[in-house]
């Protein structure tokens, strides 16, 4: 368990502000528009940052009192990650995992295997796409088996089977351990995360489980096919997403009745509920 109380720390323009926040063990989705203030949030949470005011708990441990002890328990992946490029990726990982008091090689064996890094362990890391950069990021922060673990954007420049397997990965670990990743695209997790955080321009619009979520708004979420005249005639503001078909546009739309005839109730997404909260409810034609 994580508990904030009374923050208060500047970030650029706009102040984050957290009066009372527990995060759970689990895996938990932190999201929001961009300058929300998500990455403020997690460089907190890792220590890189101290809050001007207000307390940070760690399982009832301060990092004004326990630093050292608390940052041997973080793993932390930044947005944009730096690695020592010239290195290879088995020596990188020894090289860090001895830093972090890790002396066994079967955790690094276990990491390459764990993210598919088994083909590239005696390459140099300069001449590896930037996807597979993400997973020796991701795999760096675990060696030391990490309790708590916090990842900026941790699946940018990953492909599709990539992202499936970090997921998978997060979600196993997160069990009796607090994750908590910033997101932009939610739906991937969909399965996988157990909390959500939102924040609104430096302040919590909402904490807690997916189910709640989806279903603290009064949604409903069409889907289907329409023709290209209805698309013009569709308030954009409704649109979760389309896509152009030979038959016509299939659309998903958020209404409090079927906008067109042919639309069928769909079930509402995290990301759905995102869309709503983000934009507004009054952005949703009742």
């Amino acid at each position: 368990m994580i508990m904030l109380e009374n923050i208060r720390h500047p970030m650029g323009e706009l102040t984050l502000e957290i009066g009372k926040l527990r995060i759970p063990p689990g895996l938990t989705l932190l999201v929001g528009a961009n300058g929300a203030g998500k990455t403020t949030l997690l460089e907190l949470l890792a220590t890189l940052q101290l809050p001007r005011r207000g307390e940070i708990l760690y399982r009832q441990r301060s990092a004004a009192e326990d630093l050292p002890l608390l940052r041997s328990q973080i793993g932390y992946v930044p947005a944009e990650i730096e690695l020592y490029e010239e290195m290879k990726v088995y020596r990188l990982l020894a090289y860090l995992a001895e830093l972090k008091g890790v002396y066994h090689r079967e955790r690094i064996d276990a990491l390459l295997s764990d993210f598919r890094l088994i083909p590239y362990r005696n390459h140099k890391i300069k001449l590896l796409s930037l996807g597979i950069r993400r997973r020796i990021a991701l795999a760096q922060a675990l060696l030391a088996a990490p309790y708590f673990l916090f990842l900026d954007e941790p699946l940018n420049a990953m492909d599709t089977a990539e992202r499936k397997m970090a997921i998978s990965y997060l979600s196993r670990y997160a069990g009796g351990r607090t994750v908590i990743a910033a997101v932009h695209e939610m739906n991937e997790w969909d399965e996988a995360a157990d909390h959500v955080i939102w924040l609104n321009r430096g302040k919590i619009g909402f904490e807690g489980g997916t189910r709640r979520w989806n279903d603290e708004l009064p949604l409903e979420v069409w889907e289907g096919l329409i023709t290209r005249e209805q698309f013009e005639n569709c308030s954009q503001r409704n649109m979760i997403h389309f896509r152009e078909m030979a038959e016509g546009i299939y659309v998903r739309l958020i209404g409090g009745n079927r906008p067109f005839p042919g639309l069928t109730l769909a079930e509402p997404t995290l990301e759905d509920a995102y869309f709503v909260r983000q934009y507004g409810r009054d952005s949703v034609v009742r």
